[in-house]
């Protein structure tokens, strides 16, 4: 006898599709369907006693005997399509690997051993540490949130690592996040290490294969540690026991496309319904994050010593409006020149990838822009071209300006590759490792700049936002950040908070070793209040500041938003539809939710598309998700629909 089955499937529709079904299938299983003409693969989400279509159509082929998503998965993942206002199909296809949406069998190719030998560490916990460990392990069979708040070096690692290994004593698994690719193997190998137990790692550089086999044994509880990305939030672990979230206040948690998703705040949702203890670690919390102590929802826990005795680096500031030898001052290069004297390692921070961030001409101003954004295109010198960041189109630089038709055309500012060129020629006897997205593109270049600098040689590091957190050089004497005003007159209002949090985090890889190290900020405004708390690392305080400015404001953390955004070829059309939206939601009529807008985006003309905004904000937000769920009700009535690419975003970072 047929029954009934409901099934989600990755589509970008607000609803699940019914299926007859002759044979037994259980609830998470994969099944091959007909739909919309062709055949695709979804997932059981429940049986069903009736249906209210009719003439359902049956399903081809059960793929799963035993489900690819349990109920514990299942219910997280309903959980974040409410919260998130996003399909639930696509929301189980965000979760899966792509062979299994694929259809292909849910079989381990490559089985991994647990770590056979284990290095017994001789680093003595302090009373600090000691006392963050006692808290978190006395919580660790109910839910509890612990923002573990330590100064950069102050041994956050090893807490994790003594917490582990009791919550693996108790066969419990342990999922920890990090925020970038770049920090997963030497996490990994800090782990493997010290854990005798299987460890298996999730993030975008693995291929399918790999990223299915860890999936699978992290299920079938043959890995008790997944040590990930932020998509490994939706790794199925039926014991788990622990959420550990890494520098839990970087944005790259949040991701910015399709589902756009907090995976440190599901990372809150799923220790939750698991009832387990959730680490948030970091040496700059979040604003939000500061709330919820605020608030008495989670426990705060400080690090306030670098481990091993170790100092906090010396901050100084460099004036750079009395200087005019480009991008380095002569006092840099002096400290410079004084480090590498003694053998020691330099790293300098810049956050500008290519060549210049300016092609321009000298006698008339012109500039080289992309013909589909409204954006300046970056020189590349190693490939001479001009290039986009934001659609990836390139072009060859000219010869003559294309409005004066002189041959006076010129690179303006510094990028990674432009800095590096000009290292070399004032340090040409020492090795100079650059270390953007363009250096790191071929398949383990990054380990090999890592190996290198871990070796301890002299060098000099030219770095991106890639070695801006998690990485501990132990010959590092001293770390300069180059060119950072532009944060200072952002308009965004997370700007100073986010500047704050990269400045102290670069400061904190210099001096991990015995000697003290030094930090030098090149910036033409060191009058700017921020550097009053970063120069005397007082992070809490200059972020007790920024709470009293949000909330005066009443912004977040004390308010709650919503970004809804409208894109499309036709200017006219993506603004129009916001303007129908928001006559929409003035309709529903819930006083406590601010409609702002629709304005255009910063970059209002990206890949041949413009885009606008409409902000919403609200200081309830069961009131600001009823508007949007009301909202969604309601959208296949606006007929601008059809003419424009929109997406929501919930608690929007950017």
């Amino acid at each position: 006898m047929s029954s009934i089955i409901e099934v989600a499937i990755a589509v970008p529709l607000n609803k699940t599709f019914d299926y007859s079904c002759a044979e037994k299938v259980t609830q998470g299983a994969r099944v091959r369907v007909p739909f919309a003409g062709k055949t695709v693969i979804g997932i059981v989400l429940t049986h069903k006693k009736i249906s209210e279509f009719e003439n359902l159509k049956s399903v081809i082929e059960i793929l799963d005997h035993k489900p690819i998503l349990d109920k514990p998965i299942l219910d997280f993942l309903f959980w974040t399509a409410r919260y998130y206002h996003h399909p639930i199909g696509e929301v189980v296809a965000t979760a899966l690997p792509k062979n299994l949406r694929l259809g292909k069998a849910a079989k381990i190719k490559k089985t991994i051993a647990p770590v056979a030998k284990i290095t017994q560490s001789n680093f003595k916990t302090n009373t600090e540490q000691n006392h963050a460990i006692e808290q978190i392990l006395s919580k660790k069979n109910i839910y509890q949130g612990f923002l573990l708040h330590g100064v950069t070096g102050s041994g956050k690692t090893e807490v994790y690592l003594h917490i582990a290994q009791a919550i693996l004593n108790d066969n419990k698994q342990i999922l920890v996040l990090v925020p970038e690719i770049g920090l997963t193997p030497q996490m990994i190998a800090r782990f493997r290490a010290r854990l005798k137990t299987t460890i298996v790692s999730i993030h975008s550089q693995l291929n399918e294969t790999q990223k299915l086999d860890s999936y699978l044994l992290a299920k079938n509880i043959e890995a008790n540690v997944v040590l990930g990305t932020r998509s490994a939030i939706f790794t199925p672990m039926p014991n788990l026991g622990l959420i550990i979230i890494d520098e839990e206040h970087d944005i790259s948690f949040k991701q910015q496309s399709g589902l756009r998703y907090s995976a440190r705040d599901l990372g809150v949702i799923r220790a939750k319904q698991a009832k387990i203890p959730l680490i948030l670690g970091t040496a700059t919390p979040s604003l939000e994050m500061l709330k919820n102590v605020m608030d008495k929802k989670i426990i705060h826990l400080t690090l306030t010593k670098r481990a091993g005795g170790a100092s906090l680096p010396k901050v100084s500031l460099i004036d750079m409006r009395q200087n005019s030898n480009g991008v380095l001052s002569a006092l840099l290069i002096e400290k410079m020149q004084h480090y590498l004297g003694q053998r020691k390692q330099i790293m300098l921070f810049i956050n500008r990838r290519g060549y210049a961030p300016v092609y321009f001409c000298t006698q008339c101003g012109w500039s080289a822009q992309c013909g589909r954004c409204d954006s300046t295109m970056v020189y590349h010198r190693s490939i001479n071209r001009l290039k986009c960041h934001h659609c990836g189109g390139e072009e060859m630089p000219q010869h003559t300006c294309l409005d004066c038709k002189q041959p006076s055309l010129e690179v303006l500012g510094y990028g990674t590759q432009r800095l590096e060129e000009t290292l070399q020629s004032h340090f040409a006897d020492t090795p100079i490792i650059r270390i953007d997205r363009d250096s790191t593109r071929r398949k383990k270049a990054f380990s090999e700049h890592l190996r290198q600098i871990n070796t301890g040689m002299p060098c000099i590091i030219v770095g991106t936002q890639m070695l801006a957190k998690g990485h501990d050089f132990s010959n590092l004497a001293m770390v300069s950040i180059l060119d950072i005003d532009a944060g200072l007159l952002a308009t965004d209002f997370r700007a100073t908070e986010h500047l704050a949090q990269l400045l102290i985090q670069v400061s904190g890889r210099a001096g991990r070793g015995v000697e003290q190290g030094g930090v030098m900020i090149q910036t033409r405004y060191p009058e700017h209040p921020i550097f009053n708390y970063i120069l005397s690392n007082r992070y809490t305080q200059f972020a007790g500041k920024l709470m009293k400015q949000r909330m005066q404001a009443m912004l977040p953390p004390f308010s709650y938003q919503a970004l809804l955004c409208a894109n499309a070829k036709n200017k006219q059309n993506a603004e129009d539809f916001l303007h129908v939206v928001k006559n929409l939601l003035n309709n529903i009529q819930i006083n406590t939710v601010e409609i702002w807008g629709p304005v255009a985006g910063v970059i209002e003309k990206k890949s041949d598309h413009y885009y606008f905004n409409l902000y919403l904000q609200s200081n309830n937000r069961a009131a600001l998700h009823q508007m949007l769920a009301t909202f969604h009700a309601h959208i296949d009535g606006l007929g601008l629909k059809k003419r424009v690419r929109w997406y929501l975003d919930i608690d929007p970072i950017e």
